[in-house]
């Protein structure tokens, strides 16, 4: 046996089916074996391997052992000699384990090899080649030179920039991602140690393999697709404490007392910076547009020296109110806030009136007051404009539920993929079609950017029936920079996966607008359930004797009130292919007509609440099951 491919899963159904498929094509004529080791996933993927790939190996634990113990199963029932540790989020070039046996072959002092890495959107991912992280190193990746000069070969050792990316070359640390070792390697340094649950482990192996004498080499003549953190979120703040510390294991494993300290030292001052920054940024992204229409506000302020700043919260006020800071962004939205301040201000200065002069005139309330509405609409749409100009992607005018998509493969596949996007986006803006055989062309590139840039596309789309997954990576490398979206139609046509999305025959088509899980949606519901819960409050005395069990009403009224439950939700789940938006669980269950309580009826019910949501609905829910508000 020459190779031996092992995928840990957890929960990446789609992304695992992909990947087998890949690797399918990548084993032809290689004498080769396939280990899926799955860590006690919900989501179906077993049942999956099972079904759609009998040849592979499948370990299926009873519970999650985490990714080092997971890979050392499938590594001791191994019998080749290679292994290679595949996540199952990357998408794995025809070419790829030829190439790299052939190079492991012919440099016998190689006990490990990672290859070149891109992400869903083209571009290069650093860790693909990457340094030791000893406490210099480390310190210059947590105090930020490492970005600052990230070909610098002191500062920017960590990804070791200062190696060509296209140069093969030994390295330090191999990616956990994609780890090609030699099995003789493997029984002289050790598995995997499986103290690191997750993270970390990559690390430790790949010192451990110089330490016995081996190298460890980078070799981008080999290419993968990398989607990187589909199973966990980077920017997260629980990521954070995991995977800094898997490197405080690493530095009291393999460093001495007194680097360990330092090191020590360093880790436990970057979980705590970067935690605060993950916070932060997470802050900044959403206070963003909220800041510019302040500072725009108050540029007019300062220039015309007319309006009070007190007024820039009735600006905010009414903006949040009517979603004029919902993504994607509105101009609709932003009109509705600028007439609801102007009502805001004339109410308010009605309000105050009652002096002498033109304080008593109501027609010059009228007036101050549409002026108002008007600066308002001109800072809201100058600043979102602004964002719109210098290209910040969330921010863009274009409404995004009309995306326009160049599909490439032949005119069949064309249909299908195009088909299954036009539902999930709720129609599609511009189609265009790109066959299989001009994508094969030496300028395939250079026509798809041209196109791209004529017809202003959004996505571009790769049908894998028609092209292979060698030519995908390599055309998605291609157009790095090209701003758009790659997503692939997978050959059996049940779903399109995308950088950040999976989009499948069996997910439930939503108009974003109307749903239940959109900002709009989540908004308005949130304020229906106060609304509801402080009319509750009020008639306290009476509503207690209207319901049946008036000690969980109380816990229900106050778990509301609190945000951990809602007024309305779905009524009980019946399994079934359809996927339904997450929201908070609900105290009754949405109105069915005529009160049938059947599975099918339930069912229906939960969809048309998901697709189409009214906070009057809820209202009318509540009303009709009164007394039912005290339900467990």
């Amino acid at each position: 046996m020459k190779l031996s491919v092992i995928i840990v899963n957890y929960n990446v159904r789609a992304y695992l089916e992909q990947c087998l498929r890949t690797v399918e094509e990548a084993l032809k004529d290689i004498e080769g074996d396939v280990f899926v080791v799955d860590n006690q996933s919900t989501d179906g993927s077993v049942d999956m391997v099972r079904e759609k790939f009998p040849s592979v190996r499948l370990i299926a634990n009873a519970e999650n052992v985490g990714f080092s113990r997971a890979n050392n199963q499938a590594i001791r029932a191994s019998s080749a000699d290679y292994v290679v540790l595949l996540n199952p989020d990357t998408v794995v070039g025809e070419d790829v384990f030829r190439k790299v046996i052939t190079f492991m072959d012919t440099h016998p002092k190689a006990g490990g090899l990672g290859v070149k890495m891109i992400d869903g959107t083209g571009n290069f991912l650093p860790e693909s080649k990457r340094g030791l992280p000893t406490p210099a190193v480390a310190f210059y990746k947590i105090i930020g030179l490492t970005r600052l000069f990230p070909h610098s070969r002191t500062f920017g050792r960590y990804h070791l920039g200062h190696l060509p990316e296209n140069e093969a070359a030994p390295i330090e640390i191999l990616s956990g991602a994609c780890m090609f070792l030699r099995k003789k390697t493997l029984d002289e340094v050790g598995l995997l140690d499986e103290s690191f649950f997750m993270y970390g482990e990559d690390i430790d192996l790949s010192y451990r393999i110089t330490l016995g004498g081996y190298e460890n080499w980078y070799f981008p003549d080999a290419r993968i697709i990398h989607y990187k953190g589909e199973s966990t979120k980077k920017s997260s703040v629980n990521y954070v404490f995991v995977f800094y510390n898997a490197m405080a294991i690493f530095a009291q494993k393999h460093f001495t007392r007194r680097r360990t300290d330092l090191l020590g030292l360093l880790i436990n001052g970057s979980i705590y910076l970067s935690a605060a920054g993950a916070i932060v940024m997470r802050f900044l992204r959403r206070a963003l547009l909220p800041t510019l229409d302040v500072l725009f506000f108050l540029l007019a302020n300062v220039v015309t020296d007319t309006f009070s700043p007190w007024l820039g919260l009735f600006l905010l006020a009414s903006f949040g109110v009517c979603g004029a800071y919902d993504l994607p962004t509105r101009l609709l939205n932003v009109f509705k806030g600028s007439v609801l301040a102007a009502l805001l201000v004339f109410g308010f200065l009605c309000a105050q009136r009652g002096g002498d002069g033109w304080f008593n005139d109501p027609m010059w309330f009228a007036q101050l007051s549409g002026i108002v509405g008007m600066l308002f609409l001109l800072v809201g749409f100058a600043s979102r404009s602004l964002l719109h100009i210098v290209r910040v992607k969330p921010y863009s005018l274009r409404s995004m539920d009309r995306r326009r998509v160049l599909s490439i493969g032949s005119h069949s596949e064309n249909r299908h993929a195009l088909a299954l996007l036009w539902q999930t986006h709720f129609g599609l803006g511009r189609q265009k079609e790109m066959s299989a055989a001009e994508a094969m062309a030496p300028d395939a590139v250079k026509v798809i950017r041209k196109k791209i840039r004529k017809h202003g596309i959004d996505e571009v789309l790769f049908c894998a029936r028609d092209l292979s997954w060698g030519r995908i990576i390599e055309l998605m490398e291609g157009m790095r920079r090209s701003r758009v979206m790659f997503k692939i139609a997978q050959p059996a046509r049940e779903f399109v996966i995308g950088p950040n999305s999976i989009e499948s025959i069996n997910d439930l088509f939503i108009m974003e607008r109307h749903a239940v899980h959109s900002a709009a949606g989540r908004r308005s519901k949130r304020l229906m359930d106060l609304c509801i819960a402080a009319v509750l409050g009020l008639s306290l005395p009476l509503a207690i004797l209207l319901v049946r069990d008036r000690g969980r009403f109380l816990r229900n009224w106050w778990d509301v009130l609190l945000g951990r439950k809602s007024w309305v939700g779905y009524g009980p789940m019946v399994e079934g292919p359809l996927k339904l938006p997450a929201i908070k669980p609900g105290i009754l269950p949405p109105t069915i007509p005529g009160g049938a309580n059947d599975p099918v009826s339930v069912r229906r019910a939960n969809i048309t609440y998901a697709k189409d949501y009214t906070a009057w609905g809820d209202l009318r829910s509540v009303m009709k099951g009164f007394a039912m508000l005290g339900r467990g």
